[in-house]
């Protein structure tokens, strides 16, 4: 079992979604920085995941470093925003070119309903966990809702990944 995990609204309390939408309608320009964003505090559950975990980011790659440096995660693949992300396929097919990993074999963890989007837009089969946050991520059909990251290891018992 793999983990693409989304950066913003599962790492970091981050609301990109109307900003990401615009892009996506309107054309492309950069994200701001997120400066001292604030981290939910149940991130620290990803830390027993990272040797197959692969962190999916909107910012560029200094800032998802700066980012992923400030939590103190080590991800073993890191896709940043190359000029195009959410929602798009663009985040995925760079995540399966680079890992060489089979989707059937990735649980996508995300908070928003573009995170599963860009998920669905590459390919349908691979299984979505939604981590209730600030909006509801249900929109987009996940396999699996919970309401934090403590719940993880139950959702993924649940799905017998683990």
């Amino acid at each position: 079992m793999k983990l693409a995990v989304w950066l913003d609204g599962v790492i970091f309390k981050a609301n990109l979604t109307e900003r990401l939408y615009k892009i996506y309608k309107e054309g492309s320009f950069e994200l701001p920085t997120l400066g001292n964003a604030e981290t939910y505090g149940d991130y620290l559950v990803l830390k027993e995941y990272e040797k197959d975990m692969a962190i999916l980011s909107p910012f560029s790659k200094e800032e998802t470093e700066r980012l992923l440096k400030k939590v103190q995660l080590k991800p073993s693949i890191l896709v940043y925003n190359k000029g195009k992300t959410k929602p798009s396929l663009i985040p995925y097919k760079e995540l399966f070119e680079v890992s060489e990993w089979d989707p059937l074999e990735v649980i996508t963890i995300g908070a928003s309903p573009l995170d599963l989007l860009s998920c669905r837009f590459y390919d349908s089969r691979v299984r979505i966990i939604c981590v209730n946050r600030r909006e509801e991520c249900d929109k987009y059909s996940p396999t699996f809702m919970i309401n934090d990251l403590n719940e993880l290891g139950r959702a993924l018992r649940t799905l017998k990944v683990t």
